[in-house]
């Protein structure tokens, strides 16, 4: 039986059942046989603690070779040991958003990991790493390169055609999606070969995200690759490769959904859309999306959905030479209005508007919970709300804020709002905040945001975020909240402090 095995029999046994430590091989009975005069509990402890720490040290040599290349000189900064302290702070917290916010802003002024944090921050996995690359200095590069599991944390700077193909063919997922991401940017057309050579041999929810990283550089010689992915097996992949052609107005794909749309949606006097839709469809409709609806949708709303996403929201005020708030009003005077309205939400990821958004959230709000039950449009509005970009998001929260609109619900809106806040948004919430007085609804959104609101206040209100808060005895439940919420404002004005630009 090997060491391992011995002293996980050990623990799991008990140390009266059996044997005594000092039978232990290795690190663990070493460490074992010199704490002698320790109880055996004890000394099972520490010694597994020692072979731990001996693994996180590192791994026995399999042969002794040349040594290899020194590590380059660093060219950014260290970031200052306060910083330092915060991030081993962070991480023995486990505060992942915390921690992300702190190596954004080590990029944003251009300072680096201190070496002796490499091994820990090169540890970590999925998406975390995006914010590490770009800290990690030459040294970390340097360092990357070393361990088979951190060699995805390089940012591919300098790889040459042979290792590019070689990771290719023969990495992790991770690495190679990485790898094409990166040759996406610089070699598309060599990106794309790869994908073809390799799409009907990936695994589905592989096809999925490798067919998603080409919508960074999106452009027509892409459509062979996408018309694969329109006629896969795989629902999800067809999904995403609809969605990418829809964004090429050249592709076939593009001019289908046209031409049936504006065959179905018809403008009539004084101002009603009425949704008309054809006997039969054409032989690609069913690849095209045009399909039988997912449970819990009508047939009509699930084709308008599909039609109504694929167009861009401005081919209706140029066909119907109307503006969106009276172009949803004239949807909404049909039988289909709320199909029609969901569809073109949907088409939001072709071109956010903001006059579009308003007159949807309004729309959505004036609706009779009979037709439009109110749990579908918060949804609804939510879903919208989210495929708007940042600054106009906040801009319909405040919005929310101050009662000039009913959806998205307060509390979405505020949880829905990325970093950072405007300061006009973020200095209204502080001092609502101030002012509840009873566990009412909108007292309840404003403390639901605690736990981020610190990361997401611009430095100009971390200040007046520090000042104390006295919450009444309703709201005792969120005192504990309140106090994580000030240590990390703290945190966020020391970070501020240290690393400006």
């Amino acid at each position: 039986m090997n060491d391992l095995d011995a002293l996980t029999r050990l623990a799991f046994l008990g140390t009266a059942h059996a044997p005594e430590p000092d039978s232990l091989g290795g690190v663990e009975g070493q460490t074992a046989r010199a704490l002698s005069a320790l109880s055996v509990e004890k000394r099972v402890l520490l010694a597994a603690g020692a072979r731990g720490v001996a693994r996180a040290a590192g791994g026995r040599l399999s042969q002794l070779g040349p040594p290899g290349e020194a590590a380059p000189p660093d060219t950014l900064e260290v970031c200052p040991p306060r910083v330092s302290a915060l991030l081993v702070e962070v991480m023995a917290a486990a505060d992942a958003e915390m921690l992300r916010a702190i190596l954004e802003r080590m990029a944003h002024v251009r300072r680096r990991l201190p070496p002796e944090l490499l091994p820990r921050l090169l540890g970590f996995k999925g998406p975390m790493r995006e914010a590490i690359v770009p800290v990690l200095g030459e040294r970390g590069q340097w360092l990357a390169r070393l361990h088979p599991e951190w060699r995805s944390a390089r940012t591919g700077t300098g790889t040459s055609p042979e290792e590019a193909e070689r990771v290719w063919a023969e990495g992790t997922f991770e690495e190679r999606r990485t790898m094409l991401e990166q040759t996406r940017l610089t070699e598309p057309a060599r990106a794309r070969a790869w994908l073809q050579g390799t799409f009907a041999q990936e695994k589905s929810d592989h096809r999925v995200r490798f067919l998603s990283s080409l919508k960074q550089g999106l452009s027509p010689e892409d459509e062979a690759l996408l018309e694969l992915g329109r006629k896969d097996r795989a629902a999800g992949v067809r999904e995403v490769a609809r969605e990418l052609l829809s964004r090429l107005p050249t592709s076939a794909f593009a001019r289908r959904m046209e031409e049936r749309a504006r065959a179905v949606l018809h403008w009539e006097a004084p101002g009603t859309i009425r949704v008309r839709f054809p006997a039969k469809w054409d032989a690609e409709a069913e690849r095209d999306g045009l399909d039988k609806p997912p449970a819990g949708i009508g047939q009509s709303e699930h084709w308008l959905q599909r039609l109504l996403s694929a167009l861009p929201l401005s081919t209706w005020e140029n066909a119907f030479g109307a503006t969106p708030e009276q172009l949803v009003a004239a949807a909404g005077r049909s039988e289909d209005g709320i199909g029609v309205s969901v569809g073109w939400a949907h088409a939001m990821h072709l071109g956010a508007s903001p006059a579009w958004a308003s007159a949807l959230f309004d729309f959505w709000a004036r609706q009779n919970p009979k037709v439009l039950p109110p749990e579908r449009a918060e949804n609804l509005a939510s879903t919208l709300f989210e495929a708007l970009p940042p600054p106009e998001r906040a801009g319909h929260t405040l919005r929310v804020f101050r009662g000039a609109q009913a959806l998205p619900p307060l509390e979405r809106a505020l949880a829905l709002t990325p970093a950072p806040w405007p300061e006009e948004l973020a200095r209204a919430w502080l001092s609502a905040l101030r002012q509840q007085h009873d566990a009412t609804p909108r007292a309840l959104a404003l403390l639901g945001v605690l736990s981020r609101s610190a990361l997401i206040l611009p430095a100009a209100c971390l200040a007046a975020a520090a000042e104390p808060i006295d919450l009444p005895a309703p709201l005792s439940y969120w005192q504990r909240e309140l106090h994580r919420f000030q240590t990390s404002v703290s945190l966020c004005r020391t970070l501020h402090e240290e690393l400006k630009p």
